[in-house]
C-alpha cells in the first residue's frame, strides 16, 4: 500500500508546476486581501489529487492494480490516505501563509480567525473528499466531476429555495454555537464522513470490473 501512496503522490508532483502558478496567482490576490488563502490551498491540493483518479483512468492503471495483492483493498485505502495527508500537509501550509500575510499587512496575528478559516476550509475538503471519490470509483474521474458539481449545485439549489420560504435563524444560531467547539466538532465529523465514503467507496470497488 505504500508504494500506491507514493505511487499518488508522484503523480500530483508531475502536475504541481502547473498548480504552483495558480497558487503564486492566488497569493498574490489573498495579499491584496481579494481572496482567502486557507481557502485556496486545500482547494488547490484537492484540485491536484483529483488528476491522480484522470490518470489512473488514462493509462488503464485499475486494470493492473486489482491484480496486485489486496489489490482492490489497497487501491481505495491509498487514495483516501494520501488525501488525508494531503490535506494536513496543506492546511499547516495554509495556516502558516495566512499566519504570514495578516501579520505582515496589519502588524498583528489574529490567530482565532485563521484557525477558524481554516477549520472551515478542511471541513469543506473533508466534505468534497467524501462526496468525490464514492462518484470517481463508480462513474471515473471525468463524469465523477461532472456528477459532483451537479449534486454540489442542486444541493445549493435547495438550500437557496428553503432560505427564501423558511426561518434559519435557528440553524443559524446552531451553527454559531458549533463553532465555539470546532476542535472537537470538525475532526469528529471529519472522521465520520471519511469512514462512511471510504466504506461506500470500498464496496464500489470490490464489486467493479475493469
Amino acid at each position: 500500500m505504500l508504494g500506491l501512496i507514493k505511487k499518488d503522490f508522484l503523480l500530483i508532483k508531475a502536475n504541481s508546476k502547473s498548480m504552483a502558478i495558480i497558487f503564486v496567482i492566488y497569493l498574490m490576490l489573498a495579499f491584496q486581501g481579494t481572496f482567502d488563502v486557507t481557502f485556496i490551498v486545500p482547494l488547490i491540493g484537492i484540485m491536484l489529487f483529483i488528476s491522480t483518479f484522470s490518470y489512473d483512468d488514462f493509462n488503464n492503471w485499475n486494470s493492473y492494480a486489482v491484480t496486485l495483492p489486496d489489490g482492490r483493498k489497497n487501491v481505495v485505502r491509498a487514495k483516501y490516505i494520501a488525501s488525508i495527508i494531503l490535506t494536513i500537509i496543506l492546511g499547516i501550509l495554509s495556516l502558516t501563509i495566512g499566519v504570514g500575510i495578516g501579520y505582515a499587512k496589519t502588524n498583528s496575528i489574529n490567530l482565532d480567525e485563521i484557525i477558524s478559516s481554516l477549520m472551515g476550509t478542511i471541513l469543506s475538503s473533508v466534505i468534497i473528499i467524501s462526496l468525490l471519490y464514492p462518484i470517481v470509483f463508480k462513474f471515473g474521474a471525468t463524469n465523477g466531476r461532472i456528477i459532483l458539481f451537479a449534486v454540489v449545485f442542486g444541493i445549493a439549489g435547495i438550500i437557496g429555495i428553503i432560505s427564501n420560504f423558511a426561518d434559519m435563524t435557528f440553524v443559524i444560531n446552531m451553527v454559531n454555537k458549533l463553532d465555539n467547539y470546532s476542535f472537537i466538532v470538525i475532526p469528529m465529523l471529519s472522521i465520520i464522513l471519511l469512514g462512511i465514503s471510504y466504506l461506500i467507496s470500498n464496496k464500489i470497488y470490490q464489486n467493479k470490473e475493469f
